[in-house]
């Protein structure tokens, strides 16, 4: 099975961000790029200050450095990246709340030279820091403050009114090294050039028509999605990254009516947050509601079309793709494509250039213009094209993408997708999130276990004598849970996506 996107001769002449972002400030100098908790900065401003940053950092980074940046989504991250790349460095996208183990591997792996990072980051030994303060551009709400417990205690060294020039650096520069989750063994590094960013950035740009919109920037910036959809997407558009540090379901909610918002892409579980705290406020401006990162269960998209009266858009992508790789074409009025088999949703066609296959293995393969060419200090793809890990099905030119490979449960001889069993499982009404594994069973190999977080935990005993009953009537008899178990919490990444792996590991 193959398919392959529209063709857009513009990713055949790629031009670095900063350059596309100079422009943008010769158009538009005095629009809002950056709004904090309503300090709103200019594009004139962010320019202004990335390049004082240049000065103040000229004389700490060289060309090809990698400099690590450790922040929540303050305006200090794309002011601190545009200046990096001015530079000719690299930047280290990283998780602030990561510990000083899990940081320093990062740092030792991807030879970093300098960290910048906000006050609750731990320090790493060995390496220069530069302590940036998340309230230095906005004074945070105190309720959410406390909530997340931010860190404001640490003095800011970071230069942003002094002079200095903004420059671009190559087409072929490494501009982004950013790890994968480390779902087996180790982080593995991945290596993301200038030209990978100007290919994603402008496949969004032109796949959804981005122009003067109002960015609900959610997703982490030290994750591709947030790093490319909201941030580097915006910048070469005119448009405004509306951020508020961190992702709560409620305030981001009253974010999107005080604050207009049009624009926006999230992972599943951030629309399972917002259904669930819902109260009435007005979401009208929002014209394009998308996700990625992991699946959406046709259950959420169901709720969410009859709370907004827009679908959730899908899309598809890895780190390794720099974001996108599948997406729903837009504007789209059709039914929710649906697989009939599996009830899986779709996550759309391949976006411009690109190319998806379907191995005999029945792995997603992907090649285009923003296809990292292979692993940090590793060795190339064959041939362009990425293998996944991703199991999937390509029907009429649509892309759905079934389930992890190292996922799929073999029970007595067949094989399970949990994503089938979960896609039952959230149908039930009671159930709010569950997630799928299979654990060793000496008869069965693997015996297929379902954990389940009800909408009412006071009616978990009730849901749990339906909901065996409720899967043998949808499911094939080797599909059905042997054990399903009631938890508080699913456990999650930093992003938001559900670790299985977590559950497997778990002792019960």
């Amino acid at each position: 099975m193959y398919s392959r996107g529209p063709e857009l001769p513009e990713l055949l002449s790629p031009i670095p961000v900063n350059s596309l972002f100079a422009d943008r400030v010769r158009e538009f100098g005095d629009r809002t790029a950056v709004d904090y908790f309503g300090r709103k900065l200019s594009y004139r401003e962010v320019y202004s200050m990335a390049s004082s940053l240049v000065g103040q950092l000229e004389e700490k980074v060289n060309p090809g450095d990698v400099v690590a940046l450790a922040t929540q989504n303050v305006p200090q991250f794309p002011i601190v990246q545009l200046a990096l790349w001015s530079l000719r460095a690299s930047v280290l996208p990283i998780n602030p709340a990561y510990r000083s183990q899990e940081m320093s591997y990062l740092i030792r792996d991807s030879w970093a030279k300098l960290l910048i990072a906000s006050c609750e980051a731990p320090t790493v030994e060995g390496v220069e820091t530069l302590r940036t303060n998340p309230e230095t551009f906005g004074d945070i709400p105190k309720e959410l403050e406390e909530k997340w417990g931010v860190n404001t205690s640490c003095e800011e060294q970071l230069d942003f009114k002094s002079s200095g020039r903004l420059s671009s650096p190559q087409i072929g520069d490494l501009a982004l090294l950013l790890y994968t989750s480390g779902t087996t063994g180790k982080p593995k590094g991945v290596p993301i050039t200038q030209k990978n960013v100007f290919a994603s950035s402008t496949i969004y740009r032109r796949w959804f028509d981005f122009r003067d919109d109002v960015v609900l920037g959610i997703a982490p910036f030290y994750h591709i999605t947030g790093q490319i959809f909201h941030l580097t997407t915006p910048l070469i558009s005119g448009s405004t990254i509306l951020t508020t540090y961190r992702f709560d379901p409620s305030y981001s909610l009253s974010v999107v009516e005080e604050g207009k918002t049009t624009v926006t892409m999230a992972v599943a579980t951030a629309y399972r947050a917002m259904l669930s705290s819902y109260d009435g406020q007005d979401l009208s401006s929002m014209r394009l509601w998308s996700s990625g990162g992991m699946p959406m269960p046709l259950a959420w998209e169901r709720e969410w079309k009859g709370l907004t009266g827009s679908w959730i858009y899908m899309a598809w992508g890895l780190t390794e793709t720099t974001s996108p790789a599948t997406l729903w074409p837009y504007p789209f009025t059709g039914e929710l494509p649906v697989d009939s088999e599996t009830g899986v949703v779709s996550s759309g066609v391949p976006v411009y250039n690109t190319e998806v296959m379907i191995n005999q293995e029945g792995e997603v393969l992907v090649r285009g213009e923003q296809v990292v060419r292979g692993y940090w200090r590793s060795g190339e793809f064959q041939g362009g094209w990425l293998p996944t890990g991703d199991l999937g099905k390509i029907l009429d030119g649509w892309v759905f993408i079934l389930d992890r490979k190292k996922d799929v449960i073999n029970t007595s001889g067949f094989k399970v997708m949990p994503r089938e069993v979960e896609e039952v499982l959230l149908s039930h009404p009671g159930v709010l999130e569950a997630a799928v594994v299979g654990e060793p069973d000496p008869y069965r190999g693997e015996a297929v276990i379902a954990y389940v977080k009800p909408k009412d935990e006071s009616l978990s005993s009730v849901l749990l004598e339906e909901l065996t009953t409720y899967c043998r009537n949808r499911l094939a008899p080797y599909k059905v849970p042997r054990q399903i178990r009631i938890v508080k919490e699913i456990p999650k990444t930093p992003s938001g996506k559900i670790m299985r792996r977590a559950l497997r590991d778990r002792e019960v």
